[in-house]
């Protein structure tokens, strides 16, 4: 690892890993530190790509989806059977 950058960016999160590639793309030599580490690897994307905001709306979206093919599609007369919810397979962060 090198001892001197021309930036460091401090957060791995949409600003900082942009900052740092911009930085990067400009010829400029950076360090990107993010504390985020995900089964044993570091981690770029902060919270809220993570765990924060698009997982978030990954969840909702699929219980959406879940209560209107459990309620919703028999009106147009579609019938389904059993219908479940996996969280591991719907866990991508």
């Amino acid at each position: 690892m090198k001892d001197n950058y021309d930036l460091v960016v401090i957060g791995g999160g949409p600003g900082g890993y942009e900052a740092a590639i911009r930085a990067g793309q400009l010829g400029m030599s950076v360090a990107c530190i993010e504390k985020r580490v995900y089964k044993g690897e570091p981690a770029l994307g902060g919270t809220c790509l993570n765990v924060g905001c698009i997982p978030s709306k990954a969840l909702l979206d699929s219980s959406h989806r879940y209560e209107a093919t459990k309620h919703d599609l028999d009106e147009h007369g579609i019938s389904t059977g059993d219908v479940a919810i996996n969280i591991e397979k719907n866990d991508r962060a």
